[in-house]
């Protein structure tokens, strides 16, 4: 358990700590604005870590093989929701002329960003080349002015990865007592 909050806390802070300097970089405020709400972004990603690595922890008891991949796949889905664009719109927003700019923002970032990084955490939690890349993704999807063609775009790769994922994962089983890849069952 430890080691998986330790690992949201690592990839959070690597993965979106150069989005939250963009971000209060934009308010074109003071230095120590800029580090308070880059910490306080940081911050909240770390603090829902916690709860998260609990409910993660007990999901892999029942099938971490599959768990990863439905994340995604959920995240691929979520990429393509209103709630989503509007959730990066929020995140954007740099009109808070106070500190808790960093906490809104923070909070706003992860419920856009949110289900992607959390289906990243489940698959490859220590993967430094998929935080890289997937940073870059969510730094596009901001930045960009196209960012519902890059949504969408990320949403289309996350599902294809899903579906290539569930075929080479082998045939699905449940506790090892139903194997739907054979045409019986057989228990242990």
């Amino acid at each position: 358990m430890t080691q998986l909050i330790w690992h949201w806390t690592v990839m959070s802070t690597w993965m979106m700590a150069p989005l939250a300097l963009i971000l209060a970089a934009r308010t074109r405020k003071t230095f120590s604005f800029l580090i308070v709400s880059v910490a306080s972004f940081v911050a909240v990603w770390i603090a829902i870590g916690i709860p998260l690595a609990l409910v993660l922890f007990e999901l892999f008891r029942v099938n971490e093989k599959y768990l990863g991949i439905g994340l995604l796949a959920v995240a691929a889905a979520y990429q393509f929701s209103r709630r989503h664009s509007h959730a990066i719109l929020g995140c954007m927003s740099t009109s808070d002329d106070n500190l808790w700019f960093g906490v809104r923002t923070g909070w706003s970032c992860f419920v856009a960003c949110g289900p992607l990084m959390v289906a990243i955490y489940a698959l490859m939690p220590s993967n430094a080349i998929a935080m890289a890349g997937v940073t870059i993704l969510m730094v596009a999807e901001f930045v960009a002015i196209n960012r519902e063609t890059i949504a969408r775009t990320v949403g289309l790769v996350a599902a294809v990865t899903a579906v290539g994922m569930l075929f080479m994962s082998g045939p699905i089983s449940f506790s090892g007592n139903l194997n739907l890849g054979n045409s019986h069952t057989h228990t242990h």
